[in-house]
């Protein structure tokens, strides 16, 4: 019986050009990520693009740090439909599809933790995608000597959320007016990672007042699972409640934004522990500030190499109550590491400001569809104020 499904599923594609495709969201940063392919395909009338959380309750949170409504099914539903394109941005908890033409995964990062530069001995199943899209040569190279994908099946793409950054097609101003923060302030853009050995659980307050007290505004973006309960996200701290009391109107914001690409336009220097968004403001040859949390390293099991990559193009502190007198160093020196900060970029992203034409590509390619035209990346007005906290 099920052979015969599938068969029948084959032979509709071959005849139809009305295609389904299910985007898979583990939660609202994984949705940023897929977004500017995402949106081109839901402006193609010949395809209908569901939505399936990894759990039901994040639905409306993923809305609203998207900014918009999305059409949800549920996992028994995906499970029994045809499905013409499976698309996720994250390898792991994949739902049981019986119905699948084509499976297509993106990376959402480059940071290199949880082993994902070296997965071998990780099990996820990477020969379940029939394509892989890369955002940098190095990663795939090492993917393709592993031998743990399907022949044919990685696609050096880039990162297509980057696009809109790259391309300046974000107004950084307005970002500020919209989060409400003073207009003759310098910003700084607080970002850790998520881990219950991030510097947001070793000094988090502290990190932000000595920011607003060296003279910044300060935006506040943790990791979308740091507002999971779960010990292993956040150490079991309510961080929505901690970060909310200390929000100054004008001056401190926190921000649940899916997509971080907003946020980096709008601040003149970065604060982070380690994480992909250290890599991408490198694109924008600004300073950046690493806190050292000790036990990051080993807890987020990250590739040495990767940490000593990003520190190479920041400065490094180890004193979460030097944050702020540091970052207004850094913006006083702000071209000494703009070689670093290049080489960076050289080796982190695929030809970025290009990303989504290919990543769209390699999709219609698994659709067995003509593409149609794909909107400059950025053209969508990015919703900042739909995702404050």
């Amino acid at each position: 019986m099920a052979r015969a499904v599938r068969r029948l599923d084959g032979w509709s594609r071959a005849v139809s050009h009305r295609r389904r495709v299910l985007v898979y969201a583990r939660n609202a940063m994984h949705v940023g990520v897929m977004d500017p392919v995402v949106s081109a395909l839901e402006n193609d009338a010949r395809l209908r693009v569901d939505y399936l959380a990894e759990v039901p309750s994040k639905e409306a949170h993923i809305d609203r740090a998207t900014g918009r409504a999305r059409r949800w099914i549920r996992g028994r539903e995906a499970s029994r439909s045809r499905i013409d394109l499976f698309i996720s941005a994250d390898p792991w908890n994949s739902p049981t599809l019986h119905r699948c033409g084509g499976r297509m995964n993106f990376f959402h990062g480059v940071a290199g933790k949880y082993d994902l530069d070296n997965p071998s001995h990780l099990p996820i199943g990477f020969d379940q995608w029939d394509r892989v899209a890369f955002i940098n040569t190095d990663r795939m190279e090492k993917y393709a000597a592993l031998g743990i994908l399907k022949p044919g099946a990685a696609v050096l793409v880039g990162f297509p959320k980057l696009d809109a950054l790259v391309n300046g097609r974000i107004d950084g101003a307005a970002v500020r007016a919209g989060l409400g923060l003073e207009a003759a302030r310098r910003t700084a853009l607080y970002a850790p990672t998520w881990s219950s050995a991030s510097s947001l659980n070793m000094a988090g307050e502290t990190i932000v007042e000595s920011l607003a007290d060296a003279g910044f505004n300060v935006i506040i973006k943790p990791h979308d699972l740091s507002f999971d309960l779960g010990e292993k996200y956040s150490g079991g701290v309510d961080w929505r409640a901690r970060l909310r009391a200390i929000e100054r109107p004008g001056r401190i914001v926190v921000v649940q934004h899916a997509d971080s690409s907003p946020l980096l336009a709008a601040s003149d220097v970065l604060v982070t522990d380690h994480s992909s968004i250290g890599f991408e403001f490198c694109l924008l040859d600004r300073p950046i500030v690493i806190i050292d949390a000790p036990d990051l390293p080993r807890v987020a099991r990250i590739n040495p190499e990767r940490i000593a990559l990003l520190r190479s193009a920041a400065r490094v502190v180890r004193d979460p109550s030097a944050v702020g007198t540091t970052a207004v160093d850094e913006l006083a020196h702000a071209g000494a590491r703009s070689a670093d900060r290049g080489a960076i970029c050289r080796a982190s992203f695929f030809e970025p400001g290009t990303a989504t034409e290919r990543a769209v590509a390699v999709a219609y390619d698994l659709l067995m569809l003509e593409p149609q035209r794909v909107r400059a990346a950025g053209a969508r007005r990015h919703s900042v104020e739909a995702s404050l906290t």
